[in-house]
């Protein structure tokens, strides 16, 4: 299954970076060594207050911690639970060592899926 690019941020950046890699208004943010630490959500705080300002610096408190990682070469159980967990609709897929590979969608998952159902031989390429 496909795993797309995803575009990220290293935690300590400006919120203002963030806006400019984002896709939409979530932004996954990274360590120094490319592990996935939380969703940056660009107009809302997770407490429920306003979103950050463009000049904030990106903090953990700032991070949605929601969703579940699904390992490269995982099942699609997996892949599906991390993108319905997920508050930006993308699970977030990492290698052996957490680091991130990139995410998946839900459709992307089910079309996966389907494929597989209609034809049992697609099994071999998952």
């Amino acid at each position: 299954m496909a795993v797309a690019a995803e575009p990220t941020v290293p935690l300590g950046s400006s919120v203002a970076r963030a806006h400019n890699v984002a896709v939409d208004d979530w932004v996954l943010v990274v360590d120094d060594e490319g592990s996935p630490q939380g969703w940056l959500h660009l107009r809302a705080h997770p407490d429920g207050g306003p979103g950050p300002a463009p000049g904030d610096a990106i903090t953990p408190d700032l991070l949605n911690l929601g969703g579940t990682l699904s390992p490269i070469g995982g099942t699609l159980r997996e892949a599906l639970d991390a993108a319905l967990s997920s508050p930006s609709g993308r699970g977030v897929v990492v290698d052996e060592t957490g680091r991130l590979v990139g995410s998946v969608r839900a459709g992307t998952v089910l079309e996966h899926l389907h494929a597989e159902t209609a034809d049992p031989s697609a099994r071999a390429g998952r």
